[in-house]
């Protein structure tokens, strides 16, 4: 891939260079600007491609670099009639036709046993009947290790190969132009371009150090000569495990673990990060760590501060304290600008000692003040929110003592001295499931007007009678039980069949004063007639605009077909947004940022992929975007004891 393999060393920061290998296979990343050190065969009608070769220019985002390769199908019948007729799909019958292929062939290295690739399958097929289903597939040594068909809008799939994604839901009749490769010129692309994603697959068994490896990606017609399919590859790499590691830098390295007497035996703590939030700017870092950073031999849960130079401990004097078998639960950032201090307030959920609820705490930076925010028994409040000068906090509860709710969830809003309890009450009728709301987000600037949940409440009129978690926008200047106060974001039923729910999660605002861009993930085809949709109802990121028009307020913003987003968080101005991803091949976890753009896909920028990163959470310093998360993967062989530890990439 075309990602920097080092790290700066830097006294502060525990790094270690990492030197690049020579790529395999040569000019995997196409920046050569052609097809040197590849092949082609079949109609040969394949190339390397950059954006400016498509009209218009804004149809293709390449992620890093500004060169791919493109083999199709096109320009539109390269033969006719039964000529060239093949069994490409093993379906059975001659009928695929217009093969091209592109071929890369080395001798394997050492080590090797996976290789990983950028793609995306843009076919014209997309509206035209079942049976005209366009293919691709890779080959090493002509055993298949990937194959996808054209995406329909009907969702069928005629032949045995699985649907790649779709592309616009309308015709665009996008074209390779006259300044690409003559091979690839006035190739349609009825669709558009497709987003790349990135995929990792293992390598054939069998295959020896040396051996010649013939690594192949092949396109053909099915059914017809007629309709163009361009399959765009980029950052091909053998590799040996599907592991990818960015520019990044590890902030924390912890060692050991306490023992203690407990309870007639043993009880054991490692150290260890859990939980992060960042400033607006990315500098400021705040974790909840089981680590000794200074101050915390036991290994008790602590909060500790990276400021960009140096790590601090949040310590307060007197009661409470955290003791033997207490716990944080979680962690949030004041993100604008406090006096000199940014990040200057931190609210954390934590019971403080085995017996203990868990309980919101406020702690000052600039006076090293904890404020006890409740106390309450037999219940739990959990996930707490700030806005960005640390004078509106909320979390969820489900303490009665403050939601007058029972044990149902509510959203707790809390300015001043004053709770608000939020949607109110009336607005959730009893009945079954039970009503609730949770995931709480304030905006991330200093009003704190604005906060964003998911509830299956019924806070606007005539709306979510079906009782679906839906994502909601709450408006502070309104009353809490006040259908006006909120704005529905989504409303969704079933996916496809009655059994499968839609799920909407992880709202977030923006740091805009009038909340107007909300970010969240669904696994609901929410944007049907979009530019891009949902088809196979995977779980992607989606963003609202509260300043567009209704029917326009929603788009789709990642398109995986093999991966589903499980994490998420937005910058201050919406601009950028770190995305946590499971891939579904590799069972991997991703992290990275992706910028959004409002021409073509969003552009991404992959910092670490591999067992187990997470947390991802973003700020921008000036313009530069910062995304820190946690993992407890060696990666960058700086963490051989697998603890886990707060990493950190800066998308230069």
């Amino acid at each position: 891939m075309k990602r920097n393999r080092f790290a700066e060393f830097a006294a502060a920061l525990l790094t270690l260079s990492v030197t690049a290998s020579a790529q395999v296979p040569t000019n995997g990343n196409f920046e050569a600007g052609n097809l040197t050190g590849w092949t082609t065969g079949g109609y040969n009608r394949a190339g390397a491609i950059r954006a400016s070769n498509i009209t218009p220019t804004t149809s293709l985002t390449i992620n890093e670099g500004i060169w791919a390769a493109a083999v199709t199908t096109g320009p539109g019948a390269l033969a006719t009639g039964a000529t060239g007729a093949t069994d490409f799909d093993g379906l059975g019958g001659a009928n695929d036709y217009d093969i091209s292929w592109l071929q890369a062939s080395f001798a394997l290295p050492a080590n090797a046993a996976y290789v990983a690739f950028d793609w995306g399958f843009a076919s014209s097929e997309q509206n035209e009947p079942d049976q005209f289903d366009d293919l691709m597939d890779v080959t090493v040594n002509g055993t298949r290790i990937m194959t996808r068909s054209s995406c329909k809008l009907n969702g069928s799939s005629f032949s045995p190969f699985p649907n790649a994604n779709c592309q616009n839901a309308t015709v665009v009749n996008h074209t390779i132009n006259t300044t690409a490769v003559t091979a690839l010129q006035n190739v349609n692309l009825r669709f558009g371009s497709p987003s790349f994603q990135r995929i990792c697959l293992p390598l054939p068994a069998g295959l020896t150090v040396g051996a010649n490896v013939d690594l192949r990606f092949t396109v053909a017609d099915q059914n017809d000569h007629a309709v163009d399919s361009t399959l765009f590859v980029d950052d091909v790499e053998i590799k040996s495990s599907c592991n990818e590691v960015g520019s990044i830098v590890q902030l924390t390295n912890t060692t050991g673990h306490n023992i203690e007497l407990k309870g007639g035996g043993f009880l054991a703590r490692l150290a260890a990060a859990r939980a992060l939030a960042v400033d607006s700017n990315g500098r400021t870092v705040a974790f909840i760590s089981s680590a000794d950073h200074g101050s915390n031999s036991n290994l008790l849960d602590q909060i500790y501060v990276w400021d960009g130079l140096a790590f601090t401990r949040a310590a307060w004097s007197g009661t409470p304290q955290m003791a033997s078998g207490g716990q944080m639960q979680n962690i949030a950032l004041s993100g604008d600008l406090s006096g000199t201090t940014y990040g200057r307030h931190i609210v954390f959920s934590a019971k403080m000692s085995e017996t203990d609820n868990y309980e919101i705490y406020q702690f000052d930076r600039v006076s090293n003040v904890l404020t006890t925010v409740t106390t309450t028994s037999g219940c739990s409040n959990t996930d707490p929110t700030i806005d960005g000068d640390g004078n509106v906090i909320a979390w969820t509860s489900n303490c009665n003592a403050l939601t007058g709710a029972g044990t149902a969830r509510r959203i707790i809003a809390r300015a001043g001295a004053t709770n608000t309890v939020v949607p109110d009450n009336t607005l959730c009728p009893a009945g079954t499931p039970t009503r609730e709301a949770r995931g709480a987000r304030l905006t991330k600037n200093a009003n704190g007007r604005y906060l964003v949940f998911e509830s299956n409440c019924q806070p606007v009129t005539s709306g979510n009678a079906d009782a679906n978690y839906e994502i909601f926008r709450y408006d502070r200047n309104g009353a809490a039980n006040a259908a006006a106060s909120y704005a529905q974001v989504t409303t969704t039923t079933t996916n496809a069949s009655a059994s499968d729910i839609t799920q909407n999660s992880f709202a977030v605002l923006d740091g805009s004063a009038d909340g107007r861009y909300v970010f969240f993930i669904s696994n609901g085809n929410l944007t049907p007639s979009g530019t891009v949709f949902n088809s196979d109802y995977s779980y992607e990121i989606f963003r609202w605009d509260g300043n567009a028009a209704a029917a326009s307020r929603l788009s789709q913003r990642t398109n995986g077909s093999d991966s589903d987003i499980i994490g998420l968080d937005v910058s201050y101005d919406a601009a950028d947004y770190a995305f946590e991803r499971f891939e579904r091949n590799t069972f991997n976890t991703s992290v990275g940022r992706r910028r959004v753009s409002t021409t073509g896909p969003d552009l991404e920028n992959l910092l670490a992929s591999a067992s187990f990163v997470f947390h991802a959470r973003i700020g921008k310093d000036g313009v530069v975007p910062v995304v820190s998360f946690l993992s407890p993967e060696n990666l960058l062989t700086t963490n051989v004891d697998g603890n886990t530890e707060v990493w950190q990439g800066r998308i230069q």
